[in-house]
């Protein structure tokens, strides 16, 4: 057994997480976040396009921050530069435009990815590098899972348990304790 895991060992499966085209529309991409919470998965979309031959390749991420900031960006670049004017109303007219984008507007194009059989200490690597959350995992060129910031956390916290270190102490709520 080896004494470190590997990225395929804690990785999540494509299966897990809905995929779109880039060429949808942002509305799409939140009715199919809403029924991954409401099904208590990532809400997370793995988006699509076309490759360079007629299949279909992976060319980005929508998550909670590409939605949320993807929305307000046109609202937020103005703010930086004149400040905060006027809030009442706004996030609904941001909305409203922002539904009417395609995904490939506001997805967040894969920067990098890992192979499944990496130590997590190249995922942190490359987490660092990038300042990513996530990472598409490969193997033989081909997604086959994505590793989350929070899969390695939860290894982590596996880890510290096996070493003696309770990652959550009973009696005062979450901080960290040693046995």
């Amino acid at each position: 057994m080896p004494l470190e895991k590997l990225v395929k060992d804690i990785m999540r499966p494509l299966s897990q997480y809905p995929s779109i085209d880039e060429k949808e529309r942002v509305e799409q991409a939140l009715k199919l976040m809403g029924g991954a919470i409401r099904e208590h998965r990532p809400p997370h979309l793995i988006v699509v396009g076309d490759g360079d031959s007629d299949k279909k390749v992976i060319k980005g991420f929508v998550t909670p921050p590409e939605i949320v900031f993807g929305m307000a960006e046109h609202f937020l670049r103005g703010a930086k530069s004149i400040g905060p004017i006027f809030w009442e109303g706004q996030l609904k007219n941001e909305c409203a435009e922002a539904f009417k984008k395609h995904v490939g507007e506001i997805m967040a194009p894969i920067k990098t990815c890992i192979n499944g059989t990496e130590k997590l200490m190249e995922a942190i690597f490359l987490l660092n590098k990038f300042q990513v959350g996530y990472l598409p995992v490969v193997r033989c060129e081909e997604v086959t899972g994505i590793i989350h910031l929070d899969d390695i956390l939860k290894a982590v916290v596996e880890m510290a348990d096996g070493m003696g270190v309770s990652a959550f102490d009973e009696t005062k709520g979450s901080s960290m304790k040693s046995k």
